[in-house]
């Protein structure tokens, strides 16, 4: 902890040399921008430095307007105005008891204390000259507060020019409310830029707490809220696979609608790494790129590096394209070095893969796919690995218009499945089908008949195994489902919706059949009205099956949200399916497990969610999930979960998030495995927050890898609010929604 408290003071000096993109990490061209909650309250509440002023009166022309209680006119156009004095021009306004005007040369002389306002500035002197036709002006020992962000200071001097820029001598600057002075710039001369939204300090000086912890002869830091180029916060955190790992981004705002970000990252254990990252935003199209690279690893003696590229777009009205890239040197990348985002520890597999899609609303759309994968796992085998699909390509049509309800349809599939080592082939899949449907206020039903064929041309096969296997067999399912609504006492609306599902599908061999990409999902509600027990064509299993299910909502009156709903079903097969995947057991006949969910809006701040299967043939739960979730406008968060699945799992999380007292709150993490006896994840911060400054001290032990190694890490930061922060501080800790 010495040695990061030592890191601190150093790189606070480096932050602070171009703190000119202070804000750019929120403002960049995404689709959405993200601002901080607490942020916003600390803004509002410093916002009460001009409170307390009147609105100011914006005039449409450039007259000169002036009032006074007593003009005493002079030679020369000279005219001494007492009482109440008021000038108005514009969008500005000066106002004092007494003042000096000079109607020839449009002048403004002031020898008393004075208040000068406009869009831009709120200045206190003691002495001021204004001309009003070049609108310039010099203030003499004054107060001054920005209008543009939540800022103030003092000057000796400060002159107004026309071309929307100041400039201050023997000045101090903060966005600290008055009375307060937490943390201040000291300079001999700024200028402040207003186009720009710059401001420039020479001979600056920062002081923290009335400590000295900075100096720079330049600097220049931000006056709104645009993105400009410049250094980004630094981030600071101490782990056991990189030591004392600092990181501190260079943001290049290249355009409004590109920007890049070059990141150097040295890390105690393992040397320098350099990263740059670039997004792009265009009318049609949108994505990242990026590259990091380390060229000795002091752990591994090799050089290591990870590339990726991501990005969605339309082609035309009806053509999009979708492209995500991925690679890395070795598998233990992530592992070791860790990513922007710590799930990157865990993940298996980096998708490469091109979509291309072409859609005709309401008539017919194709899909062409190229993917491939990088294993990262180096648990999982050769064979366990996907399939790369070289290329797959989709087709999907249906009739614009019905007859009787009812419309023809077809969908069709051609894949090649490529991996070393293994079978491969490819595949065809043609589905012709007829479906109705009809949904009124009180009742809907659905019906398709489809008949499906399958074929394979494959290489690698085994000894007797045919190269040309093929399947075909027809499919039938209906759906009939009625809507109840009442309402209850307090004029809540209850929705109660019974559902019925039948599927019917004969039963056809299918062993001698390939597994390029068949799988057998989780058995979830969704899965009560699946018409193939299996993801994927390569397994299409035998059915005769019903499915009743009950669900139901009641809807809050005022704000038309969700307050409380349930689902709750139940399949029962008529027959045992014969048709299953290799090493695996057919399900039995008769009732499945029951599936229930159920969500329920206790208040405004209280929520929970309860799913859970349970056996009816063995009287136990199979699997459970439980959270409950405490939310209020205090900034108090408690997320509790609980996920029990047999002979898999049993894990319980915790999350808390509260103040503690005035300034200070805390926030906490633990997840704990049960069924192991053992902690997963361990988070405790303390942040102590003002509307000019804060702090965040957080530590945290978690399983960083598919071994389940730990790793330790110590994070902190500074943030000085209008100027700059440094560290890594709070993360967003949330229980999963799915918490099955």
């Amino acid at each position: 902890m010495l040695r990061l408290r030592r890191q601190l003071s150093a790189v606070l000096g480096i932050s602070l040399l171009a703190v000119g993109a202070a804000r750019a990490q929120s403002l960049l061209p995404t689709r959405s921008n993200y601002t901080s909650e607490r942020h916003e309250e600390a803004v509002s509440t410093c916002a009460q430095i001009t409170d307390t002023l009147p609105p100011l009166d914006i005039a449409n022309d450039d007259k000169i307007r002036l009032t006074a209680d007593k003009v005493d006119l002079q030679q020369d156009g000279l005219s001494k105005m007492l009482g109440s004095v008021k000038v108005r021009q514009a969008d500005k306004e000066i106002s004092a008891d007494q003042l000096d005007y000079d109607d020839v040369e449009k002048r403004i002389i002031i020898n008393n204390e004075s208040l000068y306002r406009s869009k831009d500035f709120v200045i206190d002197s003691q002495r001021a000259q204004f001309d009003l036709d070049d609108q310039t002006g010099l203030f003499s020992d004054n107060s001054f507060t920005l209008m543009t962000r939540v800022a103030r200071g003092q000057a000796k001097e400060l002159q107004v020019n026309g071309d929307k820029t100041a400039a201050l001598r023997q000045a101090s600057y903060t966005s600290c409310a008055p009375g307060d002075d937490s943390w201040y710039l000291e300079a001999s001369q700024i200028k402040l830029d207003y186009d720009a939204g710059l401001g420039t300090a020479t001979n600056a000086r920062l002081r923290f707490l009335g400590v000295p912890i900075f100096y720079s002869p330049w600097l220049q830091f931000p006056i709104d809220d645009r993105r400009r180029s410049g250094l980004l916060y630094p981030v600071i955190a101490d782990t056991d696979k990189t030591g004392l790992d600092y990181r501190q981004p260079l943001y290049l705002n290249l355009a409004g609608n590109y920007d890049a970000t070059f990141t150097p990252r040295y890390m105690s254990k393992r040397g320098l790494q350099l990263g740059l990252a670039g997004r792009y935003l265009f009318e049609q199209s949108e994505g990242d790129l990026g590259y990091q690279y380390l060229d000795n690893d002091q752990v591994t003696g090799e050089k290591r590096d990870y590339v990726y590229l991501n990005h969605q777009g339309l082609l035309s009205d009806r053509l999009a394209l979708d492209i995500n890239y991925a690679n890395v040197s070795d598998p233990a990348y992530f592992e070791d070095l860790g990513g922007n985002h710590i799930d990157l520890s865990s993940i298996s597999f980096l998708d490469r893969s091109a979509r291309l899609t072409y859609q005709s609303p309401g008539s017919y759309s194709i899909q062409g796919l190229v993917q491939d994968y990088q294993k990262i796992d180096s648990n999982i085998t050769s064979i366990e690995q996907p399939y790369r699909r070289l290329p797959q390509i989709l087709a999907n049509a249906q009739t614009r218009n019905g007859f009787l309800y009812t419309r023809a349809g077809i969908s069709g599939e051609y894949s090649n499945f490529a991996r070393a080592d293994s079978v491969e082939g490819q595949r065809f899949d043609i589905d012709p089908y007829l479906r109705l449907e009809r949904d009124t206020i009180s009742w809907f039903s659905k019906a398709q008949l489809d008949y499906r064929y399958t074929g394979y041309e494959l290489t690698n096969t085994a000894t007797g195994q045919s190269n040309s296997p093929d399947r075909a067999l027809p499919m039938f399912s209906a759906e009939y489902g009625l809507r109840f609504e009442r309402l209850l006492a307090d004029g809540t609306p209850q929705l109660l919706e019974p559902r019925l599902f039948y599927l019917y599908v004969p039963y056809r061999n299918q062993d001698d059949l390939p597994v390029f990409d068949a799988g057998e999902p989780d058995f979830d509600f969704t899965q009560l009205f699946a018409r193939n027990r299996f993801s994927g064509l390569d397994r299409i299993s035998d059915a005769n099956e019903l499915t009743l299910a009950l669900t139901g909502r009641q809807i809050d009156p005022e704000s038309g949200a969700v307050k409380a709903s349930m689902a709750i079903g139940q399949l029962y097969r008529f027959e045992t399916p014969r048709v299953t995947l290799p090493d695996e057991e057919a399900p039995r006949q008769g009732a499945t497990d029951f599936i229930g969910e159920f969500e329920y809006n206790l208040s405004q701040d209280w929520g929970a969610r309860l799913m859970t299967q349970w056996s009816p043939a063995e009287s136990e739960f199979t699997r459970t999930g439980f959270a409950l979730r405490y939310r209020d406008d205090h900034h108090r968060l408690l997320e509790a979960s609980y996920r029990y699945r047999r002979d898999l799992l049993e894990q319980t999380d915790l999350i808390l998030m509260t103040p503690v007292y005035k300034a200070i709150s805390a926030a906490a993490r633990w997840r704990y495995s049960i069924r192991d006896s053992e902690t997963l994840d361990t988070y405790v911060g303390l942040r102590y927050d003002t509307c000019c400054w804060a702090i965040d001290l957080a530590a945290r032990r978690y399983i960083s890898d598919s071994r389940g190694t730990f790793n330790t890490g110590i994070y902190a930061q500074l943030e000085l609010k209008g100027l700059g922060q440094i560290g890594s501080g709070f993360p967003n800790l949330r229980v999963d929604d799915d918490v099955y």
